[in-house]
């Protein structure tokens, strides 16, 4: 399976090659905030919430103290196995943190946020497909080799 860094550099790439063809192509999906929640989505599904946080990898690492939260995954999950689903991997890892900081919001103030203001629907669905992207693509390079 490729490394950490060439799974990095292969999602950075194909990144700037389809920002590459759409921009020369004219083809406009996103409006510019759309396109930012999109790469921050994509970033975050390259750097942290990656299908290698179910071993010791450099994905891992990167949580610093805080990948002592992806423990339990890492109990839970058989690398190779479902954390490197395509969409299902990249849901399960999102259900999994927002389970986490939700569980710690409500042990330190003993309810769920109630009266928070949430982004609309649209930028949290694109910001998830950014992570989905990202995540497709790694597991996609680790089909090829």
């Amino acid at each position: 399976m490729p490394g950490y860094n060439t799974h990095r550099r292969f999602n950075y790439a194909v990144l700037l090659i389809v920002m590459t063809l759409f921009y020369f192509r004219d083809i406009r999906i996103f409006d510019l905030l759309q396109f930012i929640i999109l790469g921050a989505g994509f970033y975050a599904g390259t750097e942290f919430i990656t299908p290698d946080l179910d071993i010791q990898s450099r994905a891992i690492k990167r949580w610093g103290v805080f990948k002592i939260l992806w423990y339990p995954y890492m109990i839970l999950f058989e690398h190779g196995k479902s954390s490197h689903n395509i969409i299902y991997g990249a849901v399960v890892r999102l259900l999994y943190i927002t389970a986490i900081i939700l569980g710690v919001y409500y042990l330190l103030f003993r309810a769920l946020p109630s009266d928070v203001m949430i982004l609309p629907l649209g930028y949290v669905l694109t910001f998830i497909t950014g992570i989905i992207l990202a995540n497709a693509l790694h597991v996609i390079l680790d089909m090829l080799f």
